[in-house]
């Protein structure tokens, strides 16, 4: 159960456009400075509340159901709680970004089960709504992993780039990491892959790199991706559109890098609706649910 689906060409003959996942990372300035060693230690964090405000800004106007990959201990934070319960009504689908963000693979099995188990539980029970995907906070995702989230009832992870090293780890092969598959055999959990990278530079397909690197990098990615034939994951985080961080928050130059805290909102807005325009001229948006469904169909047609 690995490989590209087909799909029939439409009654008019449109070129075909593949599926596209647009997924959002609700990591924090909490978050990103903790995956950086450095200390935060403030209550308000402005990178969720203005980030999450403005995506789904940008989603209302593309017409665009996300995905929110949501770290559940956010559920606590009475700023933020609102945000994301917002989300919910507007229809936006909530996935796992487990309970405090820690690399999976740095825990034993007890841990990584109890982070997998509590977040889907947490969410669930406090959102009311299915929880059936996960990313792993970094993208560090092992085999062990992998077991678990089936073993938890998830339909899918979206963690793996299709890479030697993510190969490796996940027990199968760099050609199966190119598109949706079934790493468990027997069993219907989906890896749902990201985008290959770009080799110059070689870093992921993502608004934010862009950002960083100019919208060519983003158009090139695409044009790359597109070729494959394979659905499309487009993956946003909250610094993508999100006011910069106060300056007495910051730590440093590379905290202002790796919060985009260079850029305006108004700016990342601007050019993130750009890139979602080309991203929608070439794909079909669907909730991620609906692409997975349609996956599983094609496999029997």
């Amino acid at each position: 159960m690995s490989g590209i689906p087909s799909f029939p060409a439409s009654a008019d003959a449109a070129p075909y456009r593949p599926a596209m996942t647009v997924h959002v990372d609700l990591d924090g300035a909490r978050e990103i400075f903790a995956g950086h060693g450095w200390p935060f230690e403030h209550e308000d964090d402005s990178i969720v509340e203005t980030g999450l405000r403005n995506f789904l800004e940008l989603c209302a106007a593309h017409q665009v159901t996300a995905t929110l990959f949501v770290i559940a201990n956010m559920l606590a934070r009475k700023r933020i709680r609102p945000l994301i319960e917002e989300a919910v009504r507007q229809g936006h689908e909530i996935a796992s970004h487990t309970v405090t963000h820690r690399y999976l693979p740095a825990l034993d099995r007890a841990d990584k089960k109890w982070e997998l188990e509590e977040s889907r539980r947490i969410l669930e029970g406090e959102l009311g709504v299915p929880v059936i995907g996960f990313r792993a906070p970094g993208y560090r995702i092992d085999r062990e992993s992998i077991e678990l989230l089936a073993d938890c009832g998830y339909a899918y992870d979206s963690s793996a780039f299709p890479t030697s090293s993510y190969a490796a780890a996940l027990g199968t092969t760099v050609a199966a990491l190119m598109a949706p598959h079934a790493p468990i055999v027997g069993s219907p959990f989906v890896e749902w892959p990201m985008p290959k990278s770009l080799r110059l530079p070689p870093l992921p397909l993502n608004p934010s790199y862009a950002l960083l690197l100019g919208n060519g990098h983003f158009k090139r990615g695409i044009a790359s991706h597109r070729r494959s034939e394979a659905p499309l994951t487009l993956l946003f985080h909250l610094i993508d559109v999100a006011e910069p961080l106060p300056t007495e928050q910051l730590r440093g130059f590379m905290s202002r890098v790796m919060t985009l805290s260079t850029m305006s909102a108004t700016a990342k807005m601007r050019r993130c609706n750009t890139m979602l325009a080309h991203a929608r001229g070439l794909y079909r948006p669907l909730r991620t649910t609906q692409a997975l469904a349609e996956w599983r169909t094609s496999l029997t047609a």
